[in-house]
C-alpha cells in the first residue's frame, strides 16, 4: 500500500486530529476529461486523500505499528470540483479512538471554501507491517512532515 495522496502533513495530535495538504496535478485533473466529462480532480481521489490523511493519524498515533482499513462511512458530500494546481487543505478529526476502531470526520477545503466533507468514517486498525514497510513510511513521513509551512 502506498500513501501518496497526501503531499504534506502540517500538524497532528496523536489520537485526536491531523491536518495536511494535497496539490492537484495536471494528470489527476485530466483523468475525468478522458471520459468526456469536465476536467477536475475525481471525487474518488479527493476522498482517498482524506482517507490517507486519517491513516497517517493512525500510523503516527501507533508509532508506525498500525494502519486503518475503512469499513464504512455515514455520509460523504462533494460540494464543488477541484482544479489543476489547486491546493486542497484537509483536516481529519478522531471523534472516537479505541483499540477496535477509530471514527473520523474529515473536511477538504480550497482556500476558505469547503469542497468535500465526510462524517463518521470507521476504520479498523490492522498491523501495518502486513501492508507496508514501516521504515519506508518513516522516510516518507520525514519528507512530507512540514509543520505550518505555507
Amino acid at each position: 500500500m502506498k500513501l501518496r495522496m497526501v503531499d504534506r502533513i502540517c500538524a497532528y495530535e496523536a489520537k485526536r486530529s491531523i491536518r495536511g495538504r494535497k496539490v492537484v496535478s495536471f494528470e489527476e485533473y485530466s483523468l475525468r476529461g478522458a471520459l468526456g466529462t469536465e476536467a477536475s480532480l475525481p471525487e474518488t481521489l479527493l476522498l482517498e486523500s482524506l482517507f490517507q490523511l486519517g491513516n497517517w493519524l493512525i500510523i503516527l498515533s501507533s508509532d508506525f505499528t498500525q494502519l486503518g482499513m475503512v469499513i464504512r462511512t455515514r455520509r460523504i458530500e462533494f460540494v464543488e470540483p477541484v482544479g489543476a494546481g489547486q491546493r486542497v487543505d484537509g483536516t481529519v478529526i478522531a471523534k472516537q479512538y479505541r483499540d477496535d476502531g477509530i471514527c473520523f470526520d474529515g473536511e477538504a477545503r480550497v482556500g476558505d471554501r469547503v469542497v468535500a466533507r465526510g462524517t463518521s468514517c470507521l476504520a479498523v486498525p490492522v498491523p501495518l507491517v502486513e501492508y507496508c514497510d514501516p521504515d519506508d513510511l518513516r522516510v516518507l513521513f520525514s519528507q512530507i512532515h512540514r509543520p505550518e509551512e505555507d
